[in-house]
């Protein structure tokens, strides 16, 4: 039986996707699910010198003990930082979807759930004419919308709920980031209720700044601290 699965999006690039997914990853591996991971596309990394530190694939695979081969976790890896489009008409290469959807499937008959980090926002090209909402509707999972807390996130969490509800695409909820140590001020604290009242989504929560960052940030212990925070228990339908 195919796994279930989620693929983790982000209102934009840099809002928190990976820190968002390895703690959903830390959660269900609590909850004694057997989790594989994937990063389909990951550009900005040199395949000579890569790891963890600059790796969103070997980060994830580093939290939760993965021990797939990388070609099977990010079957695609380009070294621009840049759109996978882009990224691939600098090396002068064409990107396969099919690729993607290989190595997915592969992955969900060894798991009971497969979490998809995807790259950047619903509408980053892959190819010319396949997009990542593209993508989302070809693996059939539902989402997980990672956006900031900051002013100017009503606006990129709306649209990315409308591009996704426009192409079909349930989502599973947002998860509200927070990228820096400072305090919420009263316009971030209305955040959440004005994003469900907008779009009817529900807010999981608003994920707490963590100093420090590394791959023993999700520890059973600190676990505790997230789940106080974010309804981690709503990604997972009986």
């Amino acid at each position: 039986m195919p796994a279930q699965g989620l693929f983790i999006t982000g209102t934009d690039t840099g809002v928190g996707k990976t820190v968002v997914t390895a703690a959903i990853l830390a959660y269900f591996q609590h909850q004694g699910k057997k989790v594989g991971i994937m990063k389909p596309i990951e550009t900005g990394v040199n395949s000579e010198c890569s790891s963890a530190a600059n790796s969103d694939a070997l980060f994830l695979m580093e939290c939760g003990g993965i021990e797939d081969s990388l070609s099977e976790v990010c079957p695609i890896r380009l070294q621009p930082a840049a759109s996978p489009f882009q990224a691939a008409m600098i090396e002068n290469c064409a990107i396969q979807p099919g690729t993607i959807l290989s190595a997915y499937k592969k992955l969900s008959g060894q798991y009971d759930w497969v979490l998809v980090e995807g790259i950047g926002g619903v509408r980053v090209p892959i190819t010319r004419d396949y997009g990542v909402v593209d993508l989302m509707r070809d693996l059939g999972l539902p989402v997980v919308v990672v956006a900031h807390t900051q002013l100017g996130t009503l606006n990129h969490t709306l649209m990315t709920l409308d591009t996704l509800k426009q192409n079909g695409i349930p989502v599973r909820g947002v998860v509200l980031n927070r990228t820096g140590p400072e305090t919420a001020n009263a316009i971030e604290q209305d955040q959440p209720r004005l994003i469900e009242e907008l779009s009817g989504a529900k807010v999981l929560g608003e994920f707490p700044y963590i100093d420090n960052l590394n791959t023993q940030s999700f520890s059973p212990e600190k676990l505790k601290t997230l789940e106080a925070s974010v309804d981690f228990s709503g990604l997972i339908q009986k």
